[in-house]
């Protein structure tokens, strides 16, 4: 059951719980060190930072940054989202379905027209998730074998996985080597 749920958008000051969440949800410091670089780079201007709070406890994040496609001039305004993290013991309760939704609405009134991400084949798609090497998305570095499923994209806007196509690229800290398995 959700009672006491605030969803909105993230202020510097929880920049730290944040980054606790991250380290929690994901075990490590990659997903926390990939949230301070994207907020600190201009090249992937985040569209879209929200948290969502149970009572005074910060139980979720999302991220959206900026993308585009390769060697198109005009191309879609599209978003990237990394990380969703979602703590540990709240995990299997909507609260990542209801952010990742917020998150896609959001950039959905912003004019975004694609949203990419490397995720989880049985969650993303209950969030209106699809393959997008089906549509003809590459990756910006070549997939290990079997994370080809991860690879997915939303549409936001009507037609644009069947008009647009190509290699997806991000700002600097999503585009690094390690975090593609290169």
């Amino acid at each position: 059951m959700m009672t006491d749920i605030l969803l909105c958008p993230a202020c510097p000051a929880d920049l730290p719980a944040i980054l606790d969440l991250n380290r929690l949800a994901f075990g490590g410091e990659a997903e926390a060190e990939l949230v301070e670089a994207l907020l600190a780079d201009p090249a992937a201007a985040p569209l879209v930072n929200l948290v969502l709070f149970q009572g005074d406890i910060l139980r979720a994040h999302v991220l959206l940054s900026r993308g585009w496609l390769d060697e198109v001039a005009d191309g879609p305004a599209l978003s990237w989202l990394a990380p969703l993290a979602v703590h540990p013991e709240r995990q299997g309760r909507g609260l990542g379905q209801a952010l990742t939704h917020a998150a896609s609405a959001m950039a959905a009134e912003m004019g975004q027209a694609l949203i990419f991400l490397m995720g989880h084949p049985g969650f993303y798609p209950k969030c209106g998730y699809v393959p997008a090497g089906a549509h003809g998305f590459t990756t910006p570095h070549p997939l290990p074998d079997g994370a080809q499923p991860a690879w997915m994209v939303r549409e936001l806007q009507r037609g644009a996985l069947s008009h647009w196509s190509g290699r997806v690229r991000a700002s600097e800290p999503l585009e690094r080597p390690e975090l593609w398995g290169s």
